[in-house]
């Protein structure tokens, strides 16, 4: 992943930030959107969230471990 702390920095509070809206999202069309629409847009947004932080977040945590926000601490030893 990246060297550079200022860089992972800047990703780490995008990626954050951007996992934070999709939930809101996701919240709004629990009340807007049909049970099916729903359902398939927690799947799908469940879907990029995961690659998100498997493909992107986690390395930059292993790299970045002072990045890690504290409810993710420990990710790495979970069953």
């Amino acid at each position: 992943m990246v060297s550079s702390d200022k860089l992972a920095s800047s990703i780490s509070s995008a990626s954050e930030s951007f996992i934070i809206e999709l939930g809101k999202a996701l919240d709004e069309a629990k009340i807007s959107a049909t049970p099916d629409e729903y359902e398939k847009l927690k799947k799908a947004i469940g879907v990029v969230i995961g690659t998100l932080e498997i493909d992107l977040l986690w390395p930059l945590y292993t790299k970045h471990p002072e990045l890690e926000p504290e409810n993710l601490k420990g990710w790495q030893n979970a069953p």
